[in-house]
C-alpha cells in the first residue's frame, strides 16, 4: 500500500489541463465534480464500473457575470458482451456536450473505446476517443476597443473541428491512477484567420489519482487529485491542480471539499438516492480577484446505472468513489 500511494503522489506532478484560450475560449470543458465521471477527460475510464451507466452534468460557472461559461455534458459507457461474464475486456461509450461563453458556443460529440487488461487485483485500461466539435462565434456582436482589429470582425459559423485523444486508467478496489491527453489535435478556430492568431485549441494533459481509506464500518475517507496543464506553440497556460478530500458515510452519502490552485474552494455533496440513481451538487467559491463580481459556480450531476441482474451485485459500490 505504501508503494502504491507513493506512486500516486508522483503522478500528481505529471500534469495536464483545461484552461481558457486567449481569455475567452475553453479547450476542454472543466468540471468540479470530476470525481464521478472521469470519462469526460480520460477515455480509459470507459467501462470501469463493469455496468452500463448514463451521466449528465450541468455547470453554471462564475454566476452573475455576463457571458460566463455555461456547460452541459451527457455521456454513456458500458462494457461490451454478455453481462453474465465475470470480466469483459472491451468497453465503449459516447458523449455529447455543449458550452456557451460570451459570443462563443461549442457543441461536440465523442465516441470512446477502451481495452482493459485484468490483473490480479487491478485492471489496466487503455482508451481512445474521437469525434468532432462544432464551433461558432458571433464576433460582430462585440464592441471593440481597437476598431482596426480585423480578426474579430467576421463571425465564425459552425466550424467543424475534428479531434482525437487517448488515455490510460489503472484501478483496483480502493485506488486509481490515470493519465490522458483528451485532444491531440490543435485546430484553429477560424481557418480564415492568420496563423499568428492565438485563436487555437490548446492541447491539455491530465494526471489523476485517488485512494480510499476505511476509517470504520460506516466511514471511508478518500483523497483525490487532478492535475492539468496545457500549451501549444503560441500559448502556455499555468499548472492547475484540484486537491479533494471526501468522506463517504454508510456507502450512501459523500461530502467533500476541494481546493483548486487557481484560488477557489469547492464544496461537494453526493447521494445515492436509489440503487440505480445518484445525484450530486457542487458550489465553487472564488478567493481570487473575481471575488465580489460573481456569485460562485453551481454544478449538478445526475447518474443512472443499468443493473440487469441484482444477484450479480449483492455488495455494489453504491457511492462512486472513483
Amino acid at each position: 500500500m505504501i508503494n502504491l500511494w507513493i506512486g500516486v503522489r508522483r503522478m500528481v506532478f505529471l500534469v495536464c489541463l483545461w484552461l481558457p484560450i486567449n481569455c475567452h475560449a475553453q479547450s476542454d470543458q472543466h468540471y468540479t465534480m470530476f470525481l464521478y465521471n472521469k470519462l469526460l477527460y480520460n477515455p480509459g475510464y470507459a467501462g470501469s464500473r463493469d455496468l452500463a451507466s448514463i451521466n449528465g452534468t450541468y455547470r453554471d460557472q462564475w454566476s452573475g457575470i455576463q457571458g460566463a461559461p455555461k456547460t452541459f455534458n451527457t455521456s454513456f459507457d458500458a462494457p461490451v458482451g454478455t453481462y453474465m461474464r465475470p470480466f469483459r475486456p472491451v468497453a465503449v461509450g459516447i458523449s455529447v456536450a455543449g458550452e456557451r461563453i460570451g459570443v462563443e458556443s461549442n457543441t461536440n460529440a465523442m465516441g470512446y473505446y477502451a481495452y482493459r487488461i485484468k490483473q490480479r487485483n487491478n485492471v489496466l485500461s487503455f482508451g481512445l476517443r474521437a469525434g468532432v466539435k462544432m464551433y461558432s462565434a458571433a464576433y460582430s456582436q462585440l464592441t471593440l476597443t481597437n476598431q482596426a482589429d480585423n480578426t474579430l470582425v467576421k463571425d465564425v459559423r459552425n466550424a467543424l473541428l475534428p479531434n482525437a485523444g487517448a488515455g490510460v486508467y489503472w484501478y483496483g478496489a480502493n485506488h486509481y491512477a490515470g493519465f490522458s491527453v483528451p485532444n491531440l489535435l490543435q485546430n484553429y478556430y477560424d481557418r480564415n484567420q492568420s496563423t499568428d492568431s492565438k485563436a487555437k485549441e490548446v492541447r491539455g494533459y491530465y494526471a489523476s489519482g485517488g485512494y480510499v481509506f476505511t476509517a470504520n464500518d460506516f466511514i471511508k475517507i478518500e483523497p483525490q487529485v487532478l492535475t492539468r496543464y496545457a500549451g501549444n506553440s503560441l500559448y502556455r497556460l499555468p499548472l492547475n491542480v484540484d486537491f479533494n478530500v471526501s468522506c463517504i458515510f454508510y456507502d450512501r452519502l459523500m461530502a467533500g471539499l476541494t481546493y483548486r490552485t487557481d484560488r477557489s474552494f469547492e464544496g461537494i455533496i453526493h447521494i445515492q438516492a436509489t440503487r440505480y440513481l445518484n445525484i450530486g451538487y457542487a458550489y465553487d467559491y472564488l478567493v481570487s480577484e473575481l471575488r465580489g463580481y460573481d456569485h460562485g459556480a453551481h454544478e449538478i450531476v445526475i447518474g443512472y446505472d443499468f443493473i440487469r441482474d441484482d444477484a450479480k451485485y449483492i455488495t455494489p459500490r453504491f457511492i462512486r468513489a472513483f
